[in-house]
């Protein structure tokens, strides 16, 4: 279906109302011009055709009483009149009583039978008779009236007057009809294109306002210089941009409160991992210096102590920088985020949780990065929340599934644990905030809404998979950033 814009739909209205309303106006007008020239004709023929009959029955009367002679006197008078009356006449054919041609415009039609003759109960009312008809080719009125002597009817007379001259000014009208709706039409086509930045454009930019802020750009505010409705359409238009602005500013601090939230119950969760990755190489790192004390002069022992000693420390301090840079608080930053890094990054995390369940970790990553663009640390929130979500599942151990793919310009990641499954009854409630089947204080309920929550903010979908007794798979899906090229099928 074909979509026409305002300016298009409006030039379209006005210029078929003046074509509508021009034709009507033409035919109306054709109609009472056809009209007022016929009874004009009528009037005209009525008159001469009254004024010949007496003249002529005159003539007659004279030439048969002897006061006069014939000699063409009827035939010239005949032909006088057609000459002045050029422009309508046509022809005028003079019968006897018995419906002979006597006289003619047309001598050829002299002496044959005139079929259009008055019958004999018609002369003996005198009146006169008007008929439409076709003579070679042209539309005639013809007018017949009696011709009378003193002894009563004499015959007929017959006079055709052309309705061609009708039929041309009807034309004239017509085309002067058509003339003035395309002046008229060229005429609004200008006005429409001087006046549509007063009426139209205001409406047209208000749309484009829209639009934009269909497309999520909350900050289009629409022009309110004129003091008219479509001013007071654009005023509410900004009101309700200002409510969804604010609206959307609340949502965005509330979303990083609660994804705070979430990351300290996180690292409180991560702590008690952090406290064994750290005492055990402090551990070391102790009885390296007592066995160093205890023999001083010792120089092989304490270079080899001395490197322990450092190994050591620096198992502490990625441990704690590992645990600092997830807690830290960042502002959001979008760049290029390798999904399989930040998987990698999570289960050196949740490292000691896993042995202390007993979890597998199998990882099937796409032979590429899986690059999207987003927030590096908040997609490894997501991904830890997602997979301490499965620890929770698996607390009699099992097999943790990490697994990513390129696909048709979308970067997919899976979780997939082992564990317990979610029953039907509270799938369409997991993603709600504070919503947890744990113990009270064992959880937030905020992992699975911050994580969806997160998931949104980047345009992305997560989706569900879950069997009760088989397991869970949470699917993450993002835009791969461009370049990123789709592999073998998952």
């Amino acid at each position: 279906m074909i979509k026409l814009g305002l300016r298009v739909r409006f030039f379209l209205y006005s210029n078929t109302l003046i074509a509508v309303t021009m034709t009507l106006v033409a035919v109306l007008g054709t109609i009472h011009e056809r009209r007022t020239l016929y009874e004009s004709i009528v009037s005209r023929g009525r008159s001469l055709a009254e004024a010949m009959a007496i003249s002529i029955s005159d003539f007659d009367r004279k030439v048969r009483q002897g006061e006069i002679e014939a000699g063409g006197l009827i035939d010239r008078f005949i032909a006088e009149i057609m000459t002045r009356n050029l422009d309508v006449m046509r022809y005028v054919v003079v019968t006897d009583e018995r419906g002979i041609a006597i006289h003619a415009s047309g001598a050829q039609q002299v002496g044959l039978p005139f079929d259009r003759a008055l019958a004999p109960t018609d002369l003996q009312e005198p009146r006169v008779k008007f008929e439409d008809m076709t003579v070679d080719g042209e539309g005639v009125l013809e007018v017949r009236t009696v011709l009378t002597a003193d002894e009563g009817p004499a015959g007929t007379l017959a006079v055709g007057f052309s309705l061609l001259p009708i039929e041309r000014k009807v034309r004239d009208v017509a085309g002067q009809t058509a003339f003035m709706a395309l002046i008229l039409m060229l005429g609004n086509s200008i006005m429409t294109a001087l006046y549509v930045e007063t009426l139209i454009r205001p409406i047209l930019n208000l749309n484009q306002m829209m639009k934009r802020a269909g497309e999520g750009n909350l900050t289009v505010r629409a022009p309110t210089r004129r003091g008219d409705e479509v001013a007071e359409l654009a005023e509410v238009f900004n009101l309700m941009m200002n409510e969804l602005e604010a609206s959307r500013e609340r949502e965005e601090l509330q979303r990083v409160q609660l994804a705070h939230t979430e990351k300290m119950a996180a690292v409180g969760t991560l702590a008690a991992g952090v406290a064994h990755e750290v005492n055990n190489p402090l551990a070391g790192v102790l009885a390296s210096i007592e066995n160093m004390v205890d023999n001083p002069d010792d120089k092989e022992m304490r270079d080899r102590y001395l490197r322990l000693i450092a190994d050591g420390l620096k198992r502490i301090e990625r441990t704690v920088a590992n645990l600092l840079n997830f807690a830290r608080p960042r502002e959001i930053l979008l760049e290029p985020t390798s999904i399989n890094h930040n998987l990698g990054h999570v289960v050196e995390l949740v490292g000691y949780q896993l042995r202390a369940r007993g979890v597998e970790v199998k990882m099937d990553l796409d032979p590429s990065p899986a690059v999207v663009e987003a927030d590096h640390f908040q997609m490894e929130q997501l991904f830890l929340n997602l997979v301490l979500n499965a620890l929770d599942a698996m607390r009699d151990g099992g097999t943790l599934y990490l697994r990513t793919r390129v696909r048709g310009g979308k970067v997919i990641a899976e979780v997939r644990d082992t564990g317990h499954g979610i029953p039907a009854e509270i799938r369409d409630r997991i993603f709600d905030p504070f919503f947890t089947t744990r113990e009270v204080g064992e959880g937030t309920g905020l992992g699975l809404a911050v994580s969806g929550s997160i998931v949104a903010a980047h345009g992305g979908k997560i989706e569900l998979e879950t069997t009760v007794g088989r397991g869970t798979t949470f699917r993450v899906i993002m835009a791969a950033m461009p370049g990123e090229w789709d592999r073998e099928e998952m």
